[in-house]
């Protein structure tokens, strides 16, 4: 993932912080590709793609505020 810079990582944290039902909605997207993954018969990489990246995206707004305190 590119690294992006202060002002955006700011703004996710306090996203996150101001509105938690985002995260809860980025699991439940998650959780719907994991569940259609064994499923995708024609191009498997692209479901897989598709969750490594919410993976990744959940994973930064959980530690953006973290990251955010130390900018």
């Amino acid at each position: 993932m590119i690294k992006p810079e202060s002002h955006i990582i700011k703004g996710l944290a306090q996203a996150v912080r101001q509105h938690p039902e985002l995260l809860a909605w980025m699991e439940g997207v998650l959780a719907h590709e994991l569940k259609r993954l064994p499923y995708a018969v024609d191009n498997p990489a692209v479901f897989q793609g598709r969750c490594q990246m919410m993976v990744e995206l959940i994973e930064f707004a959980q530690q953006s505020p973290a990251i955010a305190a130390k900018l």
